[in-house]
C-alpha cells in the first residue's frame, strides 16, 4: 500500500510521468529525492498549493547532459548549477522546476549521506513505485518533525545547509536536535563561504514565518546570526538603561516579536500593503521584520552615559542607516530592498519624535506623510516593535498609555492621508511654475511644487488663484532670504 496520499503519489504526477518517460531510452536510472516526498508525506499539497519542485538524483551517466536533453523536449529553460557536481535545472513556463543531481559516488546509498538532512534523504525508485527508500531514518525523524543532520561534515561542503535547518523548522514548525544545533554551533564561521543570494534566500524565508522571532533567537544562541550581521555583535554589550529593561541585543530581537504581535491587531489595509513585493520573493513584511533586528546597530558607536548615569545615543538613527548601507552592499540585496530597509532604519525615531513636545501640528503630521511617503504602515509596525520592546521605568504608566495612543491614531490618519491625496486636484503644475516665475527646471522647482501640496493638503489654498498667489510669494520670500 502507497505511503503517499492520495493524489499525490509521483506517478499521479503529469511532469514526473513526463520525465520518466522522455528518460527511459537513456539508460539512467532516476530516483526521486528531497522535498517533494518530504512535503507530500506531510499533506501539504492540496488545493491552492501544488508541487513546483521536484528533484532527481541520476545514477549512471551525465545529469547535466540528460537535463539539457529534457529541456529541449519539456520546451523548458536550462540553467546550468554546478558542472563539477553535474547539477542542473530546467524551468518550465508553468513556474515548475526539475533539478537533476549525479548520485554522489554512484549510487543512490551513497548519494543520501551527502545531502543535508534525514526527512530531506527519502527516496522514491520508479522500479518499485508503492515504496519509499528510507536508507538513514528520514520517517522516524519527518513523523517528529526533527532537523538532523545526516553528517557534519556535509555543514563543512556546504555551509548554508546550516542556514537551511533553522529555514526548515520554521516552515515544518520542526526542532533542530541537539546534536545538530552541536555541529552548527562549531561550524557556523564557515557560513561566511557562501554566496550572499544564497544566504539571502534562506533569512527571508525565515522572516516569512508568523513567528520568526523565536527562530532568530536560536540563530542567535548558535552563533549564526552575528556570522550574517556582524554589526549585531557590538549590541551585546549595551546595557539596560531608564528607557530600556532590556539590553540591546534582546531589545532588538524583540522588536521583532513584538512588531509580529502587533500585526494581527492591525487593519486590513495595513497588511495588504506589507504583502507587497520589493523584489521577486521579498516583501515589506519580510524587510520589515530585518530593519526592526537592524533598527539600532548605530547605537554602540554612539553609546555615552553622563556622570548621572543617563545613557544617550544621539545619532544612532544617522549611524545606523550608514552602517545598513555597508551591510546592504554586502549581502547584495536588490536597490528596493536596500532602500526600504535604510530608511527604515533612517527614520525609526520619527514616529515617537512627533510627539516629543506635546501634540503635532497637522503642518508637522503632514509633512511626517509626505516625507514617509509610501514606507509609512511599514515604519509605523517598526514603531511599534520598538515602543513594544522598550519598558523601563523611564516609559511607563500615563505616559506609555499616551504614546501608544498618539501612535495608533498617527497610522490611522495615514489612510485618511492617502485618500485625500487620491481625491485631491492639482491645482497648478511644474510648467506653469516656471512660466509665472520665468525660471527652468532645478531644486527650487521642486521644492514649491513640494511647499503648494502641503498648503492644498491643509487646505491654505483652494483654487488656482490662490496658488499662484502662495507660489508668488513663496518664491519672493526665497528670494528674501
Amino acid at each position: 500500500m502507497s505511503a503517499f496520499p492520495a493524489g499525490y503519489h509521483p506517478l499521479e504526477q503529469g511532469l514526473i510521468r513526463r520525465v520518466l518517460e522522455d528518460s527511459s531510452s537513456t539508460g539512467l536510472q532516476l530516483y526521486l529525492v528531497g522535498g517533494y516526498i518530504r512535503d507530500a508525506l506531510l499533506g501539504k499539497y492540496g488545493p491552492g498549493k501544488q508541487p513546483l519542485d521536484f528533484d532527481f538524483a541520476v545514477c549512471g551517466g551525465a545529469a547535466i547532459a540528460l537535463a539539457r536533453t529534457l529541456s529541449d523536449k519539456l520546451s523548458g529553460h536550462f540553467v546550468l548549477l554546478d558542472q563539477a557536481l553535474d547539477t542542473a535545472r530546467v524551468v518550465l513556463d508553468s513556474g515548475e522546476m526539475l533539478d537533476f543531481a549525479g548520485c554522489v559516488g554512484g549510487s543512490i546509498e551513497t548519494d543520501v549521506t551527502r545531502r543535508d538532512f534525514t526527512l530531506n534523504a527519502l527516496v522514491w525508485n520508479p522500479k518499485e513505485p508503492e515504496q519509499i527508500l528510507d536508507l538513514i531514518g528520514g520517517m522516524a525523524d519527518l513523523k517528529e518533525l526533527k532537523i538532523r543532520a545526516i553528517a557534519e561534515k556535509n555543514f563543512v561542503d556546504d555551509p548554508l545547509r546550516m542556514l537551511r535547518a533553522f529555514r526548515f523548522s520554521t516552515t515544518l514548525d520542526g526542532t533542530i536536535e541537539p546534536l545538530t544545533r552541536s555541529m552548527i554551533r562549531q561550524n557556523a564561521a564557515l557560513l561566511t563561504q557562501s554566496a550572499p543570494e544564497r544566504i539571502n534566500y534562506e533569512l527571508f524565508a525565515i522572516l516569512n514565518s508568523k513567528n520568526a522571532t523565536g527562530v532568530l533567537r536560536e540563530m542567535g544562541e548558535l552563533a549564526i546570526l552575528e556570522e550574517i550581521f556582524p554589526e549585531l555583535i557590538e549590541t551585546r554589550r549595551v546595557t539596560p538603561n531608564a528607557y530600556h529593561h532590556l539590553g540591546l541585543w534582546d531589545h532588538s530581537l524583540e522588536a521583532v516579536a513584538q512588531a509580529e504581535m502587533h500585526l494581527t491587531d492591525l487593519p486590513t489595509w495595513v497588511h495588504e500593503d506589507l504583502s507587497v513585493e520589493l523584489s521577486a520573493g521579498i516583501t515589506r513584511l519580510q524587510a520589515m521584520k530585518l530593519a526592526c533586528l537592524l533598527h539600532d546597530i548605530g547605537k554602540p558607536g554612539t553609546w555615552q552615559i553622563t556622570a548621572e548615569g543617563r545613557h544617550s545615543f544621539y545619532g544612532h538613527d544617522r549611524l545606523g542607516a550608514e552602517m545598513c548601507e555597508v551591510v546592504a552592499e554586502r549581502q547584495r540585496w536588490s536597490r528596493p530592498v536596500s532602500r526600504f530597509i535604510v530608511n527604515l532604519i533612517r527614520w525609526h525615531l520619527r514616529p515617537g519624535q512627533l510627539f516629543h513636545q506635546g501634540r503635532p501640528t497637522d503642518r508637522a503630521v503632514l509633512r511626517f506623510y509626505r516625507t514617509i511617503s509610501a514606507d509609512t504602515p511599514a515604519l509605523m509596525v517598526l514603531a511599534f516593535g520598538d515602543f513594544g520592546a522598550t519598558r523601563g521605568p523611564g516609559l511607563e504608566g500615563p505616559k506609555r498609555d499616551a504614546l501608544e495612543k498618539d501612535l495608533h491614531e498617527l497610522l490611522a490618519g495615514f489612510s485618511v492621508f492617502v485618500k485625500g491625496q487620491s481625491a485631491m486636484q492639482r491645482l497648478i503644475d511644474g510648467n506653469d511654475i516656471m512660466q509665472l516665475l520665468g525660471i527652468h527646471p532645478g531644486p527650487i522647482l521642486g521644492e514649491i511644487l513640494e511647499a503648494v501640496a502641503e498648503a492644498q493638503g491643509l487646505k491654505e489654498i483652494r483654487n488656482r488663484e490662490q496658488a499662484e498667489q502662495f507660489v508668488c510669494e513663496y518664491y519672493r520670500n526665497k528670494g528674501d532670504s
